[in-house]
């Protein structure tokens, strides 16, 4: 069933599309975005009741229920013309592609946050049959990242084991679903406009991600990450509801979309309400007839209801972890952590006009002016795309909207392109100013000072903005009067983005044709964890050691050992602060720790002998798993040891067992 599984997911995707196209008037370039929302919804409500397992199967046999019964009632040849379309030919045929080359090919999780996270929660869920913030796992606190994308993984893999490749396809399906909405009702007899914007929305996510000629795997299409996917969600929406609306059908298929977009990642959820409302002022502003008085009343409506379905969701995320987050303090883990969004906002707001605030953020105020300062420069200097810093950027998006106010149908038309371009022109300084705030009032002093993440969080919003404006000149063009030259101008761009992209991202560097060795070090980390895992019972926790770690190979083995718990194995509260920190890394006696100003010394964990060995022994572990030793952990612990840790030192076992005396060595397979 590893391989099966992906079938089984995506005929139930099929089933799902087949039904919204041919019985609910849905155009099937757009139904896989719906499809894909609407599973990630189902999923998340099923995960926050806690009937995740049993909500899986009653959603695929819904999926593939409503599938066959629209097929059966629409078997005749011209109703299922609808399902052929160059946007629902272009996802199936990718999707069918990746799901092939990603099971020949099993790319893995290789970056910190996948393990940190995004990869290891995805595997949680699927492990546990339960939401990840639910499960156990060997840290100290209750992760609150939005369940949004790690669901479809679940999803995806729903029948079979786990595979980190599955969560990159499950991804990637949502990729290729946002660039087949761009697309939208361009139909194969207008192939001219429909290459160029197939062209275009493949090299997106390289072209704002893409910094320099890359001598590494450059990851866009293989990583768990949010940060793209949420950016091509964006410019995905706004796609689907421009085509919508040009083909005067339903709208409710913007509402399921609008409530995946605010389930992505929590600093995402600000882009999400600008996006809604966009699409509210759009609908409200032009979404008339021929009377703008007429119907108001209904156009009111359902703006409100696209504002209210990214606050919906949210608030039921929201209010999910904050009960997990009270039972996990109440069991001795981590409370609140930081200070809330919108408390950020209001404060940081109230601290600019000069109005009273509290001390923690007054004592904050001059990093919060360093941060604007800081990103200011960045906006202007550094250089987080293919074609420039982030000024650059914003310009060449901005050519884009003008040329679609250009080619326009009408005053009217012009006014709408005007309004979108001049909107989320302003939900770019928004966002900007809810960036500044975060440096300033959430982030930790040294990442303030760094703008740690910048360059991540900024192109989720220029990707977006990018295929927003793209997806509006397509609608522009394929109504304007000059449509030759507007064909032409967005193919020749095209063919700017191909040739740039390529000149940046060589074909062994990328998704197309990265070296087996690529993932070498992964693979050898996981034969590590399954030999140990081989020789222990799957409840038992186990303690790591690996000397010079900064945390990394600690939630890698995190994640590789699932579902036997690593221990926290050395982290400890602050008791000045009261949080966690200084995972991974060093154990050694106090006498050796070095100076804090060294940068390995926050992962360096001071122990005497008698202290080492009642941490080891109040962790409940079972094991002890020494993937990295060194003489001075051998000299200052090896006396707890039966052997001295002769047998780790010498490549014979890579496991000792907590005895009531000393720790005796395991005899196992090591892997060479």
């Amino acid at each position: 069933m590893l391989y099966f599984d992906l079938v089984l997911s995506l005929t139930a995707l099929l089933g799902l599309c087949a039904f919204f196209t041919l019985c609910a008037r849905l155009h099937s370039a757009l139904a896989p975005l719906t499809a894909l929302a609407c599973v990630s919804t189902w999923f998340t409500l099923a995960g926050v009741l806690d009937v995740l397992k049993p909500a899986g199967w009653a959603g695929y046999v819904l999926c593939w229920g409503l599938g066959a019964f629209a097929l059966a009632r629409h078997a005749k040849k011209e109703e299922l013309k609808k399902l052929l379309t160059p946007g629902a030919v272009l996802f199936w045929a990718l999707a069918l592609t990746f799901a092939v080359y990603f099971a020949l090919r099993q790319p893995m999780f290789s970056e910190f946050d996948e393990f940190s996270l995004w990869g290891t929660a995805a595997k949680l869920t699927k492990a546990n049959d339960r939401l990840f913030p639910a499960c156990e796992l060997g840290v100290p606190w209750t992760a609150t990242q939005n369940p949004g994308l790690i669901v479809l993984g679940y999803f995806v893999q729903f029948f079979g084991a786990f595979a980190p490749f599955k969560v990159y396809l499950a991804y990637d399906l949502l990729l290729f679903a946002c660039i087949a909405a761009v697309l939208g009702r361009v139909d194969f007899k207008n192939y001219k406009l429909a290459v160029p914007l197939a062209v275009i929305g493949w090299c997106t996510p390289w072209f704002f991600t893409t910094y320099a000629r890359t001598i590494f795997v450059s990851k866009v299409y293989m990583s768990a990450y949010g940060d793209i996917p949420a950016g091509m969600l964006i410019g995905g929406t706004a796609a689907l509801w421009f085509a919508l609306r040009a083909g005067k059908g339903p709208v409710w298929p913007i509402l399921p979309v609008l409530a995946f977009l605010a389930n992505i990642k929590d600093n995402t959820f600000p882009l999400a309400l600008i996006t809604a409302a966009l699409i509210a002022a759009d609908y409200f502003l032009f979404g008339f007839e021929r009377q703008w008085k007429k119907g108001w009343g209904r156009r009111l409506g359902v703006s409100a209801l696209c504002m209210g379905m990214p606050l919906v969701l949210y608030q039921v995320w929201a209010k999910y972890i904050a009960r997990l987050v009270q039972q996990n303090a109440a069991a001795g883990g981590m409370g609140e952590t930081s200070e809330g969004t919108l408390s950020v906002a209001l404060n940081g707001t109230k601290l600019l006009l000069g109005l009273e605030t509290p001390e923690y953020y007054t004592q904050r105020a001059q990093r919060f002016a360093q941060a604007g300062a800081d990103m200011k420069h960045a906006f202007y200097e550094t250089v987080l795309s293919m074609v420039g810093p982030g000024a650059v950027v914003a310009l060449l998006i901005l050519a884009v909207f003008a040329a679609a106010v250009v080619f326009a149908p009408g005053v009217r038309g012009r006014l709408r392109a005007g309004m979108w371009m001049l909107g989320s022109t302003l939900g770019f300084a928004a966002y900007n100013y809810v960036l500044a705030l975060s440096y300033g009032f959430i982030f930790k002093e040294a990442e303030a000072a760094a703008l740690a993440s910048y360059n991540r969080y900024l192109y989720t919003y220029y990707i977006g903005w990018f295929l927003m404006a793209v997806a509006l000149l397509a609608w522009a063009v394929q109504n304007s009067r000059w449509r030759l030259t507007a064909n032409a101008g967005v193919l020749a761009f095209a063919c700017l983005m191909l040739v740039r992209v390529n000149m940046m991202v060589l074909p062994q560097f990328s998704v197309l044709g990265f070296a087996d060795a690529t993932f070498a070090d992964q693979h050898a980390a996981e034969a590590r964890a399954e030999a140990v895992k081989a020789a222990v019972e799957p409840q038992d926790r186990i303690f790591i050691v690996t000397q010079g770690d900064d945390g990394t190979l600690w939630f890698t083995y995190s994640c590789y050992f699932l579902p036997n718990i690593l221990d926290y194995s050395g982290w400890e509260a602050d008791r000045d602060t009261g949080r966690w920190g200084g995972g991974g890394g060093t154990f050694g006696l106090p006498e050796n720790q070095p100076p804090q100003q060294e940068g390995g010394a926050v992962y360096y964990h001071p122990y005497t002998l008698a202290e080492m060995e009642e941490i080891i022994r109040g962790s409940g572990c079972a094991y002890i798993f020494t993937d990295k030793l060194d003489a001075g952990y051998t000299a200052s612990y090896g006396s707890l040891f039966s052997d001295g840790l002769a047998a780790a030192n010498a490549g014979e076992t890579l496991l000792y067992k907590v005895e009531p005396g000393l720790f005796t060595p395991v005899e196992m397979e090591v892997p060479r």
